[in-house]
C-alpha cells in the first residue's frame, strides 16, 4: 500500500513538474513572439514615414553582397526613420547577432558559440515579390491591392534581404518549425503585425497568388 502511495504521488508530481514547465515556455514563446512583434512594428512605423517622403514607393529590396551603394534598398532607406544605423554602415562588431538585443533580430533566435563579427546576419526580410526584378523599381503602395493583406517583411533566418515563402522562419507557437501550427511574425503593407502559421502564410497555395490579396494574407507573387 505504501509503495502504490509513493507511485501516486510520484505521478502527480511528475504532472505537475511537466504542467508547469510547459507553462514556463508558453510564457518564455508569448514575451519573444511580442518582442518581435515590437520590432517589426517599428519597422512599420519607418516604412510609412518612408512612403510620405518617397511618393508612395517603396524601398527596393536589395541583393547581396550587402554594401553601401544599396541607398534604396529597405536595410538602408528604412533605419534613419526610427533612428538605426543603415546595415551597411554598421562596423564589424556592431552588426547585428542573435542573443543580442536589436531591431533586426527576433529574440527568439538562439545565440551561437562562436560568432563573425563582419557578417551581416537579420532576422527579417522584405518580400521579394514587392521588387520582382531587381533591376526595375519596386511597386507603389497604391500598386499593391489591399495592402493590409500582402506581406512587407517577415522573420527569417539568414543573410539574404529578400524574402519568399520557402525562407520564412517559424520560431513560435512551441512546436516544431517545420509543424503546420508553428508561427512567424509578419508586417504587411498598411504596417500592422500578425502572428501567422504555416499552415496559413506557406502552406495554403492561394496565398501566393496576388489575387489572394483581396481575402487574406498575400505573397502579392505573379
Amino acid at each position: 500500500m505504501r509503495l502504490t502511495r509513493i507511485l501516486v504521488a510520484g505521478g502527480i508530481l511528475a504532472v505537475f513538474a511537466f504542467v508547469t514547465y510547459s507553462a514556463t515556455l508558453s510564457r518564455q514563446d508569448a514575451a519573444k513572439r511580442v518582442g518581435s512583434a515590437r520590432n517589426l512594428q517599428q519597422w512599420g512605423i519607418a516604412l510609412n514615414l518612408h512612403l510620405i517622403d518617397n511618393e508612395n514607393q517603396l524601398p527596393e529590396v536589395g541583393t547581396t553582397p550587402i554594401d553601401e551603394s544599396q541607398k534604396k534598398a529597405w536595410f538602408s532607406a528604412l533605419p534613419p526613420y526610427i533612428s538605426q544605423t543603415p546595415l551597411p554602415e554598421m562596423p564589424p562588431g556592431s552588426r547585428p547577432r542573435p542573443g543580442a538585443a536589436s531591431l533586426w533580430i527576433d529574440p527568439a533566435t538562439r545565440a551561437p558559440k562562436v560568432w563573425d563579427p563582419n557578417v551581416f546576419y537579420f532576422n527579417y526580410a522584405m518580400n521579394q515579390a514587392l521588387q520582382p526584378d531587381p533591376k526595375l523599381r519596386s511597386f507603389r503602395i497604391f500598386e499593391v491591392p489591399s495592402p493590409g493583406n500582402v506581406v512587407f517583411l517577415v522573420e527569417v533566418d539568414g543573410y539574404s534581404p529578400a524574402a519568399t515563402p520557402d525562407k520564412v522562419a517559424f520560431r513560435h507557437g512551441n512546436t516544431k518549425p517545420n509543424s503546420p501550427e508553428a508561427t512567424a511574425q509578419v508586417l504587411f503593407c498598411d504596417g500592422h503585425v500578425q502572428n501567422l502559421s504555416r499552415a496559413v502564410l506557406v502552406d495554403d497555395p492561394k496565398t501566393r497568388s496576388a489575387e489572394a490579396a483581396n481575402d487574406g494574407p498575400s505573397w502579392f507573387e505573379n
